[in-house]
């Protein structure tokens, strides 16, 4: 009876079950970090392919060279490769218009200034031709302007010895500091010291010449700078005859 009155009264009731300590589950797994889509290829007629060829060959009889990863494809395929690129004249005013409609300075200009090469991180496009993005400077590091530097010396060809070392120099500039870059080559560079900037000086290029190999008659010029850097490695005769493929005077290379 009393035992029954306790259960009643809830006096005699098993001891509650003792609740486990909380613990953090494992890590949700990292989001990866967005890329974008790839692009499907252009779908391009023979006759814009044409157009594309024609442009292409009065680029490389004026001077300009392929890069090696054309070696060995016929020209008309490097071509088709070109136009059919998603990032083939893209920005063009004329951009969905067939590209026979195009003029071939225009054609001229979108195989000169590759945006591919950019999209694709292809740094070796052309062997005396090469796109830098200059307005990515702000805050740039060591190991960028070592990168920027060494591509330089590999554009123009004519230095045997090619390392480049950079180091931060305090003290220079709106920034705060700067950077000297030593070059080991032959014949030699002296080094160059400048302040960190938002974009690269391109002026710096025309003490690279100073110190290009005696007899050299080709030199550094930049060809366009908005957005990205354009630089050439040419003779006065290959720039004059670029540019008359791209409608622009000698002096604008």
């Amino acid at each position: 009876m009393i035992g029954w009155l306790r259960r009643l009264l809830g006096q005699d009731r098993p001891p509650p079950h003792p609740v486990p300590a909380w613990k953090p589950g494992p890590p949700p797994p990292p989001v990866p970090a967005w890329e974008p889509k790839p692009q499907p290829p252009q779908r391009r007629s023979e006759a814009e392919i044409d157009a594309v060829a024609a442009a292409l060959n009065g680029l490389i009889a004026a001077g300009l060279r392929l890069g090696p990863h054309y070696e060995g494809m016929d020209r008309r395929a490097v071509a088709r490769a070109m136009a059919e690129h998603p990032e083939f004249a893209v920005g063009d005013d004329n951009a969905t218009r067939p590209l026979t409609e195009h003029s071939p300075e225009a054609l001229s200009i979108d195989i000169l200034w590759s945006y591919r090469a950019l999209a694709d991180a292809i740094e070796d496009e052309f062997t005396n031709a090469a796109i830098f993005e200059d307005h990515g400077y702000d805050g740039a590091d060591e190991e960028t302007y070592r990168a920027l530097f060494a591509r330089l010396i590999d554009l123009a060809g004519v230095w045997t010895g090619r390392g480049v070392t950079v180091s931060r120099v305090p003290g220079l500039g709106p920034y705060g500091h700067g950077f000297r870059v030593a070059f080991e080559t032959q014949p030699p560079i002296p080094p160059l010291t400048f302040p960190a900037d938002k974009n690269f000086d391109w002026s710096l290029l025309e003490r690279l010449d100073a110190s290009r190999p005696a007899g050299e008659t080709r030199r550094f010029r930049v060809a366009a700078d908005g957005g990205a850097g354009l630089v050439l490695f040419l003779d006065d005769a290959e720039a004059s005859a670029i540019a008359a493929r791209l409608g622009w005077g000698p002096d604008d290379l």
